[in-house]
């Protein structure tokens, strides 16, 4: 029961948080004027990082996240393509980081927390749609096709 918890309440939020500031850092990097991530929702505590980066982390945190940007002018596929990617990268990353710190300290949570990470970045590149939501594998794929069917 303890195991259940701690991944509802903490490991999938954090990771969750992770992956989609991934997105969000891209995104900004990308050019993107304004970027908010949101965690969970019902009302919520805004957390205003930067000028032009604010989270939002909600009553029901760990309901699940998105991230939100705007851009005065539109993303080349390529800079959405690296914005899709940047969610799954971080998770990759955070994988590895907890990896890392298990072998000094070996915690269960360290280990839920590099499954649930490593289940976010496959789960997030295969390309599928559900309720007209998108997976970044999709997004991803479907830049790519764009990109492929200009260069021909």
């Amino acid at each position: 029961m303890v195991v259940f918890f701690s991944l509802l309440f903490l490991i999938a939020p954090l990771c969750l948080l992770l992956h989609e500031c991934g997105h969000a850092l891209l995104a900004r990097s990308a050019g993107a004027e304004r970027v908010e991530v949101f965690l969970g929702v019902g009302p919520a505590y805004q957390m205003q990082v930067h000028p032009s980066f604010s989270i939002h982390i909600a009553s029901l945190y760990f309901l699940g996240a998105m991230a939100s940007y705007d851009k005065q002018d539109v993303f080349k596929p390529g800079e959405r393509i690296a914005i899709s990617l940047g969610g799954p990268l971080f998770s990759l990353g955070g994988a590895v980081l907890s990896w890392g710190s298990y072998l000094y300290f070996p915690h269960p949570i360290l280990s839920f927390m590099i499954i649930f990470n490593l289940w976010l970045f496959a789960v997030n590149l295969i390309p599928f749609k559900i309720r007209g939501k998108r997976s970044d594998g999709s997004l991803i794929l479907q830049d790519l096709i764009g990109i492929l069917r200009k260069s021909s």
